[in-house]
Parts: structure tokens; sequence; C-alpha cells
């Protein structure tokens, strides 16, 4: 019978068995001198690992601009290819489905905008650019998106009037371990069918709405489902880049600069992004620009 050595250990308990034979290990006393706790071993491979080392690692800064940018572009492009400064037809005045475009960055709504404007493209762009990044941006409530459904919930409740959260201490770190745990829990959104419906029913939703919205000034040129086509690339794109971004230790965000702090005469077509927090979900002394904002004429 193999015996069991009894360690040398000063105030080590021990071991005792129970009535049934089962060997029973009283608690361990800590010892203030000693080494911090190992980490847990996976029985798969027998290696120690933190569960931090199964979260999605930060992409670096080039990987973040460039998939950024290219989406940001490529809705650039959708309005300068298939849309026109001249109209084709009459504009309605009345369009209720230029108001579903409408932004808080614009000096007024598009109704009041296009008719007198020289550049209706720039308009456009800044339409289109201003409702697709609202719809991968989970803080950016209630705006139709293009993310999982647990990707909004927290964040929008809270961004909410009632929510105290961002007063708490440690809200940045703790909102940042969220974000990546939550996209590691969650099932493969590129394997989700009922979130790639849901995600299809919103691109089918806003492609409808943009071509109809802004119809009159559509380059007759393309046939309309080749414009819808284009647009539905972009959203689905625009859909796995809001993945992408929600992912990230780090906080980065749309930014709209206000018109009044861009000029009169002027509007932001394409926004910046900006980093606003470390891997560790601290806030950085000064936000970091990752990909600069597109400012044409009004």
């Amino acid at each position: 019978m193999r015996h069991r050595q009894e360690s040398k250990r000063k105030g080590r308990y021990r071991s005792s068995k129970d009535s049934e034979g089962l060997e029973l290990k009283p608690p361990r006393q800590q010892d203030p001198t000693s080494t911090p706790k190992t980490p847990f071993v996976t029985e798969a491979s027998g290696l120690s690992r933190t569960y931090e080392s199964y979260l999605p690692q930060s992409a670096d800064d080039r990987t973040i601009q460039q998939k950024t940018k290219a989406t940001l572009d490529q809705i650039e492009l959708h309005v300068e290819n298939f849309y026109r400064n001249s109209a084709s037809s009459a504009p309605r005045l009345d369009n209720a489905e230029l108001a579903v475009f409408d932004s808080p960055y614009l000096p007024a709504s598009l109704t009041s905008l296009l008719p007198r404007s020289k550049n209706r493209i720039n308009l456009m762009k800044h339409a289109l650019a201003h409702s697709v990044t609202s719809s991968i941006s989970p803080s950016a409530s209630p705006a139709p998106s293009l993310l999982p459904t647990e990707y909004g919930l927290l964040p929008s409740t809270v961004t909410s009037a009632r929510s105290n959260v961002s007063t708490k201490a440690g809200s940045g770190q703790i909102m940042s371990r969220w974000r990546v745990m939550t996209a590691y829990l969650r099932p493969d959104p590129t394997k989700d069918v009922a979130y790639i419906a849901q995600r299809n029913r919103q691109i089918n939703d806003t492609v409808q709405s943009f071509a109809t919205a802004f119809a009159p000034w559509k380059n007759i040129g393309y046939k309309d489902e080749e414009r819808a086509r284009s647009l539905a690339a972009i959203l689905e794109d625009a859909a796995t880049l809001g993945i992408f971004l929600f992912s990230q230790p780090s906080t980065l965000k749309f930014h709209w600069p206000t018109s009044g702090e861009v000029g009169p005469g002027r509007i932001v077509v394409s926004p910046a992004l900006v980093k606003t927090t470390d891997e560790k979900g601290q806030d950085l002394m000064e936000g970091q620009v990752m990909v600069k904002q597109v400012v044409l004429d009004a």
C-alpha cells in the first residue's frame, strides 16, 4: 500500500477520511507570504491558462484602420456611382422617407437642404454614412441595428437617461471586459441563422428606404437591382465591421462633429473613428484618431 507523505509545511492540515472511506481535505489557510494562485488547468490540453487567454485579443491599429476605412470608402463610392447632383425627377418636399435619414449633425433637415444645395451628393453621403455607422454602434439606441441583439441591450441601458453607471468606479474597464466576454461567449454570428435572418431583414429595409428617399437623384444609367445589390453588400460588410469593433478590448467610437464645429457651408461626409480607452478599458488622456473624418462643402 502506498503511504501518503505528510507535508512538512508549518500549519498545514492533515487529510482525514469520512465514515465511507472518502478522503476529505480541510480548507487550507492562506499564507500571506505565498505566491499567487496558479491559473486553472484545462483538461483538454493540460496547459495552465487564465480565462483571459481565451478572450478576443486586440487587433493592431493598422488592421482596425484598414477594415473601417474600407467600409467608409465604399459608402462614399456607392453614392458617387449611383446618384447625381441634379434630380432625374421632381423631388417631393414632403418625402417622409427623407426624414428617416435626417441627422443631428446637419444644420437643417434633408427636406430643407436638398432642394437648395449645389452638393446634394455630399448630403447623401452624410445621410448614408450616419445611418450605417449608427446601425453598427451598440450604444446608438434606438437606431435600427445590424448587430446581434445581445450587443446592444446593455450599452443602450447604460447610456440611457436613467442610468448612473458612467459615474461608478471602474465602469469603463468593466464594460471593456463585458464586450470581449460577450463576443467570446455568444455563438458565432456568422453561423447564427436567426441573427443572419434578422440582419438581412434590416439590410433589405434600409436598402429600400434609402432608394425611395433619394430616388429623384438616382443615376438612371444603373438599374435599380444593381443599386440595391451594391448597398446590400456594403451593409453586410458594415455588420461584420461592427461585430469586429465591438469585440475589441479598447473602446472605438465613430465621431460626428456638429455643423457648428465644422463651420458654415461644410459637412462631414465620413466620420472619424476614435479610440477612447486603452486595452484595459482605461480612458485615454486624449482620444486617438484611427481614421480621419472627411469634410466637404454642403
